[in-house]
Formats: C-alpha cells, structure tokens, sequence
C-alpha cells in the first residue's frame, strides 16, 4: 500500500502523469479518468445501463481537460473538469491501479505492432 503513494501528480494537455514511489511513472488519458469517475451520480449513471442515455461526442472527449488538482487529506485527489464536473475523489490506490491498467495496455499494443 505504501508503494500507492505518488511522488508527483502533473497535468499534461490529454493526461495525467503519476510518478509512484515504487518507481512506476504513468500517464492516464483524461478519458479514461473521466469515465472511471468514482462519484456517487457517475456510479449510478453506470449501473442504470439506460439504452437512451446519449453518449458524448467524439468532439467532448477532444475538449475535455482538467482544470484543477485539489489533495484530499493524505489518501486521495479531486479532480476538477472543464466540463463542471468535481465530485469525483480518485484514492491513490484508484489510480494506481488504473496506472497499472493503462501501462499493461500500452504494453499489449506495443507488443503487437512490433
């Protein structure tokens, strides 16, 4: 668990980039921070599965960025969104693993290109 500790949170202009104290650097795409929101109202909206709801544009995805980094205590960040969107508390372990997602994608890619 100590090892889910960031040692530098930077925004970059589609990514965040996370330095881990075990040595791990990762970017992850604001997309997939956005999708993965952990908050209340976005967990529900997943678990509806609603056939109607209207899925954003490829054009959102183009224009979303983060606005702002706000610590929560010693364990979590709130990300703050161009799109209004802050309630979303992202633990250091969320986004370790979702670093650990992400780089095992790229991983796979890279495998299969070669």
């Amino acid at each position: 668990m100590q090892n889910h500790q960031p040692t530098e949170i930077r925004r970059l202009s589609q990514s965040l980039s996370i330095e881990w104290k075990n040595g791990l650097r990762s970017e992850i795409p604001y997309r997939i921070l956005r999708e993965k929101c952990p908050c209340a109202r976005c967990s529900a909206m997943k678990q509806e599965k609603d056939p109607f709801q209207l899925l954003p544009s490829e054009d959102y995805w183009k224009n979303l960025h983060l606005v702002g980094i706000q610590p929560v205590g010693r364990y979590a960040v709130q990300l703050q969104w161009s799109d209004g969107h802050k309630t979303g508390i992202y633990t250091f372990s969320f986004l370790y693993e979702l670093s650990t997602d992400t780089h095992q994608d790229v991983s796979s890619n890279n495998a299969t290109t070669k």
